[in-house]
């Protein structure tokens, strides 16, 4: 179902693109040059360069944009919500650590691209109830993609139990854990689960040299880790593994 309402989504901004197609020959060679060359380094640093620096391009493109657009009607809402958009797809893209939930910051930007798109296809359409056609079409998608998404929802879920036990534990186990430094392959959950930040640091086989010198820079007090996804480094001790879940203390640790 999301797919189909993705695919409707960007039918719509191909026909608002079609539909301002005139700007091609009403705007000078300057600008047109650099509205290329910018749509060209968009798309070719895209995912190879810091999103930082994506960002910064795709803010410099929405202005050659709005330059080449001129006055023309919305314009300036049409190009708020597509930076919104995509700076989120560019920093989220980056992101190691995707959750579901995170969908919710662009969701104005997404809400505001369909509406759009069905004012375009209702626009090529030319049927006086086309435009109500297509909002109950994809709110009736939208319905039914949330129930099917929601009935395949776990009612328990392993991972978070057994994290929750080893947290739990370490609390027990040294009621002054607050004023440690933790490290897990999970420290957002940690984070949670703690009440106190916890860093992440998790070991990549392919970058394992670099990653082992990010550890040894925090030179945490807890390793907090999956046993079958995250190897210990050395110089710490496994003081509690359970259900997959190990608690490791760094064999230097003082009181």
């Amino acid at each position: 179902m999301a797919f189909i309402i993705i695919g409707f989504l960007l039918a719509g901004m191909a026909i608002l693109l079609w539909n301002n197609r005139d700007l091609a020959s009403m705007t000078g060679l300057r600008e047109k040059v650099l509205f290329i060359l910018l749509s060209i380094l968009m798309v070719a640093t895209f995912g190879r360069v810091s999103f930082v620096v994506s960002e910064i391009i795709l803010l410099l493109w929405a202005l050659s944009v709005a330059r080449m657009a001129g006055d023309r009607e919305n314009t300036d809402m049409n190009l708020a919500m597509a930076v919104w958009f995509l700076s989120y797809l560019f920093m989220h893209s980056f992101h190691p650590v995707k959750v579901d939930r995170y969908l919710i910051t662009v969701m104005p930007a997404v809400a505001y691209g369909i509406s759009l798109s069905i004012r375009e296809t209702a626009g090529i359409i030319r049927w006086k109830h086309a435009s109500d056609v297509l909002s109950a079409l994809v709110a009736l998608l939208m319905l039914t993609s949330a129930i099917n998404y929601l009935a395949g929802m776990p009612d328990s879920y392993g991972i978070v139990e057994a994290e929750k036990e080893a947290a739990a534990w370490l609390m027990e186990h040294d009621p002054a854990y607050s004023e440690r430094i933790i490290a897990s392959d999970r420290g957002p959950a940690f984070t949670w689960y703690l009440g106190k930040y916890v860093f992440t640091r998790k070991m990549h086989p392919d970058r394992m040299e670099l990653c082992i010198e990010y550890f040894r820079d925090l030179n945490p007090d807890y390793y907090i880790y999956w046993t079958d996804e995250t190897p210990l480094p050395s110089g710490y001790r496994v003081i509690y593994s359970r259900r997959g879940v190990a608690v490791a203390e760094r064999m230097n640790m003082t009181g």
